[in-house]
């Protein structure tokens, strides 16, 4: 791994060490292959686009891709094993073309692992593991069209080192992210403004008991507090959920307990619509073997963790779940297991929020193998992932699922003051004759692009769903938009 540090390979890693066995695996011949073409009967997963080291960059590690305004996806390759580059900021489209917005070289950031968000100020935001003045790892913007500026290079002190998660933005327009393990800490939380100041706003015990290695984004749940995974330490060192204020109170702060009770939390934690939060862990559970095969687990509003569903593994289920969830607009849980199915190379499954677990598809190595970042439901109705092996080059496929799910809008910050303006990405608004927030309509909007439009947020309006009228029909937000005082 070109130009890794030792304190990035070394960390203490389970997701790693189940990658690296997982991909020394060989691959089963091409009539198993059409077998198991035939599972996704009720949907189709398709290969958007293969990365490799020719064409791009390989390795799109741990991303979720991110949609923008145009209606493109965006996120990074890692660079890890490339001997060309550092890694890369990518936009494809749907339909498969890829380019890269930057590529990295070392001196401004190496290796970006998980990908990057949009902003309001219409850039998106990331980080690298590594590069920068220290080689510890930066915190980035680039613009639509690849202008590249490095925010912030972590020194390894008090403000952590070695990012993987991109940063989100608060409801407040400040960006919050997490480091790994600093001077004297086991990792933070940092706030950093607009305005470009930097500031560590928590600190994790350098003793692990509240968790470490932070590797998914934070989320900002209803109550406009952080939330977060960790996906090692805590008092079992299995993994632990933890919640911050704004102001970096720690509220909330739970072990998990390893064993049928879950180990290893990874992927990104989510608030569905019924306010109850929804994540998952690799190990743990039953099956597979004394490690278990992953969980499923609910964590209510006042903070009972309970499993939801626990993997077994095998042909007919997924195992090790290092990604997250995402809330589809039918109202189910989406997601990807690393291992298993009838190729051992990974799955995808949904689960209702009451536990029932269904198998949709497993891997062939020609669409992509191992995925372990969340799923991205784009406003076409599609979800899109990435898997960071597989594909036609074997270094990593951009894929999508067909569930048959119709066009929605959403939006790039949920959350807004009347009078100020609210930002709605979908698909087909040109010709838009109106935008109701709750009930009440905008009485000012720009329908900027035909995936993009602006709405000034109506006075009277209260929390709730934000509904667009089009030429072809109306479109319903996947998510509430909070009016914030």
């Amino acid at each position: 791994m070109k130009g890794v540090t030792n304190s990035l390979v070394n960390k203490n890693s389970t997701k790693r060490r189940l990658r690296l066995r997982a991909l020394a695996r060989t691959a089963v011949c091409a009539s198993t292959m059409l077998n198991l073409l035939q599972l996704a009967s009720a949907q189709a997963v398709k290969e958007v686009f293969a990365f490799s080291s020719a064409h791009s960059s390989p390795g799109p590690s741990q991303v979720t891709p991110t949609q923008g305004r145009d209606g493109n996806l965006f996120g990074t390759t890692s660079g890890l094993g490339d001997v060309v580059t550092d890694g890369t900021v990518f936009r494809a489209t749907t339909n498969g073309k890829e380019g890269a917005l930057h590529t990295f070289s070392g001196t401004d950031g190496a290796f970006p692992l998980a990908g990057v968000m949009l902003a309001t100020d219409s850039n998106f935001y990331g980080i690298t593991a590594n590069g920068g003045a220290s080689g510890l790892g930066v915190l980035f913007k680039v613009s639509p069209s690849g202008f590249y500026t490095v925010l912030y290079e972590f020194t390894g002190g008090g403000d952590g080192a070695y990012p993987v998660a991109p940063p989100i933005e608060g409801w407040d327009g400040n960006f919050y992210g997490t480091t790994g393990p600093g001077s004297g800490n086991a990792g933070t939380i940092y706030k950093y403004t607009p305005s470009g100041i930097f500031t560590t706003i928590f600190t994790f015990n350098s003793d692990n008991s509240q968790g470490t290695q932070v590797e998914s984004p934070l989320l900002q749940a209803t109550d406009g507090n952080l939330y977060g995974i960790a996906n090692v330490g805590g008092t079992n060192n299995c993994g632990a959920i933890f919640a911050v204020s704004r102001s970096g109170l720690l509220l909330y702060d739970y072990s998990f307990p390893c064993g049928i009770g879950g180990s290893y939390p990874f992927g990104q934690l989510i608030q569905a619509s019924d306010g109850y939060f929804y994540g998952t862990t690799q190990l743990g559970g039953t099956g597979c073997n004394s490690n278990g095969c992953g969980t499923v687990f609910r964590v209510t509003k006042s903070g009972s963790v309970s499993v939801l569903y626990r993997f077994i593994g095998g042909r007919n289920d997924g195992a090790e779940p290092a990604a997250g969830l995402v809330e589809g607009t039918d109202g189910n849980l989406y997601g990807s297991t690393f291992e298993a199915g009838a190729q051992n190379t990974g799955t995808l499954y949904q689960v209702t929020t009451t536990g029932a677990e269904k198998l949709l598809y497993s891997f062939p190595e020609r669409v992509g193998q191992h995925p372990s970042a969340s799923l991205l439901q784009h406003t076409n109705g599609k979800f899109y992932g990435t898997a960071e092996a597989g594909g036609i080059y074997g270094e990593g496929a951009l894929y999508s699922l067909d569930m048959g799910l119709g066009p929605f809008i959403t939006f790039v910050r949920p959350a807004g003051k009347a009078g100020k303006t609210a930002q709605i990405l979908g698909q087909g608004l040109t010709g838009t004759t109106s935008v109701t927030f709750n009930g009440v309509e905008a009485a000012s909007f720009n329908v900027v692009s035909d995936t993009y439009l602006t709405a000034v947020v109506p006075s009277g309006a209260i929390t709730g769903s934000v509904v667009v009228a089009t030429p072809t029909g109306t479109m319903t937000s996947n998510v509430n938009f909070r009016i914030s005082q």
